[in-house]
């Protein structure tokens, strides 16, 4: 619907928008500013308020210190704490103790002695020597550190402001003297009184607040979670709205002598000022809106009606050169965007004038090149018909040669096969040679050192038998002997016959080593004659050995000759198979070149056909092209 509406609505509903957006940002955010200021300064009074309270119970607490440490500087009354006359000092001390009990609000003074054990009440004389160790922490320090302590803290009459000062006699510490300020709802009405302000306080007592004191009933205006909060050190801050008017409420922490919390001072004061203040400036925001508001609607309105004037004129012109009139130039006006736009379109009138003049002369001559595009394009497919029948012949023939091509490749790679086939069987050949070589020779070798050994052996069996001829020598020489040592036995009677028996064993020994001898020079000459037996066989395996030798020698030579023929004809067949692979190759590459010629001239012949197709298109779309033009207005008579 936006966009039905006419320019002049559009800007002012814009225009309105953005003033309205824009003023209502502003009122928005100063607003939120003022409130952010009032909260601060609320914030900062209620803080101002709570360091009052907090500074009047230091001044009290320094008060009873000032009052302690004094009476305990008396030396009259150090004497008479350390000699333990509490006659003496209640009478010293009494009189000026009823006058600040009257006048300045003190509750309590006594003294004790360590650790918190009471020596004298001055506000109840009659009690004394109890043990206060168990509550009373500001003695024990006081008497522990013998330092002046002060600040709130509990004891038997409640909790109280306490100053605590030690006592010392001639160098020995005695004791201490404690004064005890009024803090209690007194307190608390005397602090409302002078700044107006509501106050109460509450001691935490297992996380419920038990009410100390109050100015404004006894039950907290926050919950139990902002009170614990508050008291865990976080201050919390509300507003809320009672019978007379808005209120502020600040709850903050309260801490004991020794910096312990013991509970939550709460304050309310009355914000109906700051609520005013806010008002008022709420007030006079809106109305500033308002005014610019109005302000800015009047300006825009004006705007609105100048800018959809100028659009208008400028409408009319681009209305006129959309119907065809390019004869008026188009009239703008001004440096701004309207006028810049306005110069735009007078510049594509002037250019489409220009242009549906030059389009107008150039169409007739485009019919005359188009119709002799036809013809040309109907010569160009005949030549291209017969050229793609050639063609489509040659193709089938490079088909053909390419099988052929292909079977002899398959061949040469077959004979290549052999080839390699037969030169690995003839290098395995070769070897196996070499190695028959090799082994013939090692025999060779073998026998050479047999038929050597041999004849050593035959030299040392000679040498056995001139080693026989020396035992028989001996053999014989010992029959002699024995001979003659019987004979001289038996001449020698009874005494030589066991030297005869003697000799007669050494005979027989003789007997049997010369016929050993005799069976082992028979085995000798055997073994002689086999050993010459055996060196004419070894000559014989020698020269046959030799003749073997060199009859392998010859067929490793040929097998080395076969293996170097088979090698160049494994070479041949390899370059026979390259030869036929790249032959095959460059078949199939011109099948693939004339392939793509037949497909070339067929799409050629296809191109040719939607040219002429396109040819007749564009002789028509030139006739369509001068009727358009000659619709356009060139000159201002004919307008």
């Amino acid at each position: 619907m936006f966009d039905n509406l006419r320019l002049g609505i559009k800007l002012m509903l814009a225009m309105g928008a953005a003033i309205v957006v824009v003023a209502s940002m502003l009122t928005i955010s100063n607003l939120r500013a003022m409130e952010d200021v009032i909260g601060q300064a609320e914030r900062a009074e209620l803080e101002g308020h709570y360091k009052a309270v907090s500074d009047r119970i230091l001044l009290q607490s320094r008060m009873a210190e000032s009052l302690a440490a004094f009476t305990a500087s008396l030396p009259m009354v150090q004497d008479k704490f350390a000699t333990g006359d509490r006659a003496a000092l209640t009478a010293i001390l009494q009189p000026g103790w009823t006058a600040m009990a009257l006048g300045f609000g003190a509750e309590q003074f006594q003294f004790h002695t360590p650790p918190a054990t009471s020596f004298l009440r001055l506000h109840k004389p009659e009690k004394f020597g109890d043990d206060l160790s168990s509550f009373r922490k500001t003695v024990l320090l006081a008497n522990e550190a013998r330092k002046a302590t002060r600040g709130l803290e509990g004891g038997v009459a409640g909790l109280g402001i306490r100053g605590v000062a030690p006592v010392g006699n001639r160098g020995h510490h005695v004791g201490t003297v404690e004064f005890g300020l009024t803090f209690g709802q007194g307190f608390f009405d005397a602090f409302k009184a002078e700044r107006n302000v509501d106050i109460a306080m509450y001691l935490m007592d297992g996380g419920k607040a038990v009410t100390f004191a109050s100015t404004m009933g006894k039950i907290p205006m926050f919950d139990e979670a902002s009170l614990a909060k508050a008291f865990a050190g976080a201050p919390q801050i509300m507003h809320i709205s009672v019978q007379d008017g808005p209120r502020a409420v600040y709850a903050a922490e309260v801490a004991d002598f020794s910096g312990t919390r013991i509970g939550v001072i709460e304050l309310s004061m009355d914000r109906s000022r700051y609520v005013a203040s806010l008002a008022s400036a709420r007030d006079t925001a809106l109305l500033v809106a308002g005014l610019a508001l109005a302000l800015g609607l009047g300006l825009a309105l004006s705007a609105a009606r100048h800018l959809t004037s100028r659009i208008g004129r400028l409408s009319e012109s681009v209305e006129r050169v959309a119907n065809g009139d390019l004869a008026q130039p188009v009239i703008g006006g001004g440096g701004d965007e309207i006028g810049q736009l306005a110069l735009a379109v007078e510049s594509m009138r002037a250019r489409l004038h220009n242009l549906v003049g030059e389009v107008r002369s150039h169409a007739l001559a485009a019919i005359e090149s188009i119709h002799e595009i036809d013809g040309a394009v109907e010569g160009q497919a005949a030549t291209s018909s017969e050229m793609s029948a050639s063609v489509a012949e040659i193709t089938s023939t490079m088909e053909e040669l390419s099988a052929s091509s292909t079977q002899i490749s398959e061949h040469s790679k077959s004979v290549v096969e052999i080839a390699n086939q037969t030169w690995e069987q003839s290098k395995r050949g070769s070897e196996a040679m070499d190695m028959v070589l090799s082994k013939m020779a090692d025999i060779q070798n073998d026998n050479s050192n047999s038929l050597s050994e041999i004849l050593e052996l035959g030299t040392r069996s000679k040498e056995i038998s001139k080693v026989m001829s020396i035992i028989n020598t001996i053999a014989d020489q010992t029959k002699l002997i024995a001979f003659n040592a019987a004979l001289e036995a038996a001449s020698a009677g009874e005494a030589g016959r066991r030297f005869g028996v003697v000799a007669a064993e050494i005979r027989r020994l003789a007997d049997s080593v010369t016929d050993s001898t005799g069976e082992i020079e028979t085995k000798v000459n055997q073994i002689q004659d086999s050993i010459s037996r055996l060196i004419i066989t070894s000559e014989k395996g020698g020269a046959s050995i030799s003749d073997g030798m060199a009859a392998t020698g010859n067929t490793a030579e040929l097998l080395g000759g076969m293996v170097d023929a088979a090698r160049q004809t494994t070479s041949a067949a390899q370059q026979i198979s390259l030869s036929t692979q790249q032959q095959k190759t460059a078949s199939s590459q011109v099948v693939v070149a004339l392939r793509e010629i037949v497909t070339a001239s067929s799409h050629t012949a296809q191109s040719l056909a939607r040219i002429r197709a396109v040819s007749h298109d564009m002789t028509r779309l030139s006739g369509e092209l001068g009727e358009k033009v000659g619709s356009f207005s060139l000159e201002t008579s004919k307008a």
